[in-house]
């Protein structure tokens, strides 16, 4: 099983790896973002607003976690700021998650045969170092990858501990690191130790120094995560944008047939549209739509970023397996397969209670309850197979699955790195590099480059690509001159970052003006263009 698991290893290893600053075709904002503020803690100890080693990175104020960028800080170090450094934690991740994977179901299904676990636990490595869902928060710098892996080291050193109590303090350590990963984390990981406290009460009492040295370190760094959605400040800030009880949409309908049903005397619907009861089906239909087949299986979900053209989260082949790994792992319940699917109903709430769903990142505690069920479901068929009288015959089925696997995932690798790149590039904000290298070219003939904001956060792609030094931009962008705060404008030396009017920026002399087709008229000269990898025009480039 060692050498089986080295090749296993192997594989996730090189479909993470090939490729990796390339595909995806460019960085998200928030990817720069991370770079960014890796890059300026590095040569400052602070983010790119001046915050000394801060536990709440404030990017584009919605305040991520900070496990990612420092992950970051020495990949940067070694290897400079650019795409390959930027995405290399989440590569290294999503190999240590396969391994991860493997220990774990080792864990969860030690009750069980050895040879069958065994098994399982390989296709499971396996089927996680194939996965669509890994591979696509492997390859790009997704907070959600790497407080997974956190969340599954957690679970699998909090087994071990069950046995040397001295792990119970690492695995502490491991929750912890979850929940400064992503903020998805802050709601799921309390809400799963609780349940995982209950069932293994009993084992933990017999470690209790370490039991409750390490929910003392647990209670003692969560604390400050906590304290700040209580005064409505970093963690608040990003659930705010995103939550449904902030959606003002769900609230005004509420509102609205309230007062129809007033109007009407009707008691019975002014129950009915009360808020709380139209605010709990909204959360019911966000956690549904994380087990919608045609999310899953077929096409993904409306953040093309998240999936490759014309994929779900897992393979088609995944589904029937699934449903046979559920089956008979409830068949043969107990406390460890208890937490496994404890797991995999809890995994959406955090994204049920946002706008947006399905949300794969988000829910992405999911993944693992896929592929496990899916290895015990294709081990168990595989071996009753091979246990049918007729050589030929349960060979070819064996055949037949295995091929179609293999058919499932070659068209995958195709859409991922064909017509992914291609179709999904405009969505990968691609276009900046190519534009900031031209202003770079070409800045000392303008008094003024101004960029537009149209595509949202151009100016963390300036600082990205030009290396921008973080000490000098503390001090000199407007922020800390002018007091502006709009989230639409941003001033850097000679460089305006806005929405451009281009009636009135054309008159100004000596310019230079980026801007998306939509804020250029056809009649304006251009002096170039940068298009999008489907050949559609990203940017207008015009001098005043």
């Amino acid at each position: 099983m060692n050498k089986l698991l080295t090749v296993i290893i192997f594989i996730g290893a090189f479909l993470r790896f090939y490729q990796l600053g390339f595909n995806p075709p460019s960085l998200t904002w928030d990817e720069a973002s991370i770079g960014y503020n890796a890059y300026s803690i590095l040569k400052t100890g602070k983010d790119e607003y001046g915050n000394l080693f801060p536990i709440s990175i404030r990017s584009f104020d919605d305040y991520k976690p900070p496990v990612y960028t420092y992950l970051t800080v020495p990949f940067i170090a070694a290897l400079g700021l650019n795409e390959f450094s930027v995405r290399l934690p989440a590569a290294i991740i999503g190999v240590f998650f396969v391994v991860v994977i493997y220990f774990l179901v080792k864990e969860l299904l030690q009750k069980w045969d050895k040879k069958f676990y065994e098994t399982v636990s390989c296709a499971s490595a396996l089927f996680i170092a194939i996965s669509p869902m890994s591979l696509q928060f492997s390859r790009a710098a997704f907070e959600g990858n790497i407080g997974l892996f956190f969340l599954m080291l957690a679970l699998l050193l909090f087994f071990r501990g069950l046995r040397d109590g001295r792990l119970l303090i690492a695995s502490s350590l491991s929750f912890i690191l979850s929940l400064y990963s992503y903020h998805s984390f802050r709601l799921l990981t309390p809400l799963f130790l609780f349940f995982l406290i209950l069932f293994f009460w009993r084992e933990l009492c017999k470690h209790k120094i370490y039991s409750i040295a390490g929910f003392s370190l647990l209670v003692l760094f969560a604390t400050p995560i906590y304290l700040g959605f209580v005064a409505k400040q970093d963690s608040s800030s990003r659930l705010s944008m995103v939550s449904i009880f902030s959606d003002p949409k769900i609230y005004d309908t509420s509102i609205k047939r309230i007062e129809q049903d007033k109007n009407n005397n009707d008691q019975i619907g002014t129950l009915f549209h009360n808020r709380r009861i139209v605010y709990s089906l909204a959360v019911a239909k966000g956690y549904l739509d994380h087990f919608n087949p045609d999310f899953l299986f077929l096409h993904g979900d409306g953040g093309v970023q998240h999936h490759a053209v014309d994929m779900g989260m897992l393979y088609l082949w995944d589904l029937p397996f699934i449903l046979v790994g559920v089956y008979i792992l409830l068949k043969s319940y107990n406390r460890y397969v208890g937490t496994l699917l404890l797991l995999f109903l809890l995994a959406p709430l955090p994204s049920a209670i946002t706008t947006g769903t399905p949300h794969p990142v988000r829910a992405i505690a999911m993944m693992p309850g896929f592929h496990i069920f899916a290895a015990v479901g294709v081990v168990m068929v595989m071996l009753k197979l091979l246990k049918l009288r007729g050589f030929f015959y349960k060979r070819y089925l064996v055949g037949v699955i295995v091929l179609t696997l293999i058919v499932n995932v070659m068209y995958y690798l195709h859409q991922y790195y064909v017509h992914s790149p291609i179709e999904y590039g405009y969505f990968w904000q691609y276009g900046y590099k190519e534009v900031f290298r031209y202003a770079k070219e070409n800045e000392t003939k303008f008094d003024k480059i101004i960029v537009s904001y149209k595509y949202d956060q151009p100016y963390i792609y300036y600082l990205f690509y030009n290396k921008i030094d973080p000490l000098w931009y503390q001090k000199n962008w407007d922020y800390n001159r002018t007091g502006l705060t709009d989230r639409f404008k941003r001033i850097i030396g000679k460089y305006e970052f806005r929405n451009i009017d281009f009636a009135k920026d054309y008159l100004q002399k000596k310019s230079l003006l980026i801007s998306t087709p939509s804020e250029i008229p056809d009649r304006a000269r251009t002096v170039g263009e940068v298009l999008f990898p489907d050949g559609r025009v990203a940017f207008k480039i015009v001098e005043t």
